[in-house]
């Protein structure tokens, strides 16, 4: 086990294809469990993070605490309702069950369809196999935006719609747009209509940006959308899965969850049970860092990118990166780097054969010098 641990971390700064911070900074949180006594003790949270008269050992109040400081950020004031989910598909998951059983309880003879782009997380289209929903995928452009005007024309206006907004597209990072998509809503006719955000890595920092553009992307006061799930091991930097979902407090009234008596209640989670520790964790995340220190933290990462990106295009190499976005994509380079730098690669019917790094917050100019230099051949 001691060589496999020296071979991770000696390798954890070139895992540059997937949005994950290297820098967690957890060692004082992990003396502090061993401290404490927590490091041996089972701790679980059951369903409701809000529900009272709970005797079981629990971590309710640091998960309900998070909850609010991201609800906040998220525009939904004191309509809220949320939980620290197992992951970005987990929250993807609550989303469209949430979204499918609401739209149900509103038009209960129309069985809802669910629209996602090509370029949202695969999770989407997975998980409206496995919620047994109608699926209709829609052609995203160059970008890797939806494309609204093939979603206007495979809107079904007879059918409750169930939308799946990438806010950051998985390989491109592009940014769905959601007032021309509500546009297109609010001109069809549909009966009824939900939408949820995929925010996974962009709701991380986009809350905590000067731009006040980009902070009203995620605001639930301003656009509108039902529910949101940001991943809690991207730029949150937890070191495990883990993440945030967040919807307006009315859609749990649509929900009609089944009572179990022996939980004291009914259990509106899809899982009964999650971990107690990550609750602890991303409470410590929050508390450590602090609001400044997540707004320094984001203007870092995206100072990062744009260098990256800039200094690509002076050395020649053709790359490209969406408005907001930490990812930087960019012709396939050779085998060998592709593996040293652990990148993603995807096809693209307009751009070919492509690979991406997502900037983090551990990037510095050094490392950015270090890639630019082997993807230039120099």
């Amino acid at each position: 086990m001691d060589s496999c641990a020296r071979a991770l971390v000696s390798r954890r700064r070139l895992q540059m294809g997937y949005p994950f911070n290297q820098d967690t900074d957890f060692a004082d949180y992990y003396r502090w469990l061993v401290d404490t006594g927590l490091a041996d003790t089972t701790l679980i949270n059951v369903g409701d993070p809000y529900k009272k008269d709970w005797d079981m050992l629990n971590t309710d109040e640091f998960e309900r605490s998070c909850i609010d400081f991201f609800a906040k950020h998220f525009g939904f004031g004191e309509d809220r309702w949320g939980v620290i989910s197992n992951g970005g598909t987990d929250g993807n998951m609550h989303g469209l069950y949430f979204g499918r059983k609401s739209l149900q309880a509103r038009v209960p003879d129309k069985p809802c369809v669910l629209y996602v782009s090509e370029e949202a997380h695969y999770s989407m289209r997975k998980l409206g196999d496995i919620l047994n929903m109608p699926t209709c995928t829609v052609a995203a452009l160059e970008d890797g935006r939806m494309d609204v005007d093939d979603f206007a024309r495979k809107l079904d206006p007879s059918k409750p719609a169930l939308v799946g907004i990438a806010i950051g597209g998985t390989f491109k990072a592009a940014i769905d747009d959601q007032d021309a998509i509500d546009s297109v809503l609010k001109s069809s006719g549909v009966p009824a209509y939900y939408r949820h955000l995929d925010v996974a890595l962009f709701g991380g920092y986009l809350p905590f940006l000067d731009d006040e553009k980009a902070r009203g992307i995620v605001s639930a006061k301003l656009r509108g959308f039902d529910s949101i799930a940001v991943s809690g091991h991207k730029f949150l930097s937890l070191n495990e899965p883990a993440g945030v979902f967040v919807c307006r407090r009315r859609v749990l009234e649509d929900l009609h969850s089944i009572p179990v008596p022996y939980l004291n209640g009914v259990i509106p989670t899809i899982s009964c049970s999650r971990s107690g520790f990550d609750a602890l964790k991303l409470y410590w995340r929050i508390c450590s860092t602090g609001e400044e220190g997540f707004k320094k933290e984001a203007a870092h990462t995206l100072k990062m990118a744009e260098l990256l990106h800039g200094k690509l295009l002076a050395a020649g190499v053709e790359a490209w990166r969406n408005p907001y976005s930490t990812t930087v994509f960019f012709r396939r380079p050779k085998d060998s780097l592709i593996h040293k730098y652990c990148m993603a690669c995807e096809g693209c019917r307009y751009l070919g054969e492509l690979s991406h790094v997502v900037v983090m917050q551990y990037f510095d100019e050094e490392l950015i010098d270090m890639l630019v230099g082997d993807l230039s051949g120099r």
